[in-house]
């Protein structure tokens, strides 16, 4: 059993990108992060395409949120 790993790439104070990794899938989901909630926009894919899309957002300016509170544990469970 693979132990799921969640990152958030955060662009402002509203946008931003919730990353789940299980196994050889992923999943991304779009999120307002001053309201640590869906704007309903998501992606699953094999992790290979993910990475990709990663390395896309960080060259629009997204960068990786060094933590995650607890509010967005309602959305990582999905």
């Amino acid at each position: 059993m693979h132990r799921d790993e969640v990152f958030l790439y955060q662009k402002d104070d509203c946008d931003g990108w919730l990353v789940t990794l299980r196994g050889d899938f992923a999943e991304m989901l779009h999120v307002d992060t001053a309201l640590a909630q869906s704007k309903y926009e998501r992606y699953e894919a094999p992790i290979e395409l993910i990475r990709d899309a990663i390395k896309d957002l960080r060259s629009k300016g997204y960068a990786l949120a060094y933590s995650l509170d607890l509010a967005w544990k309602p959305l990582i469970e999905v």
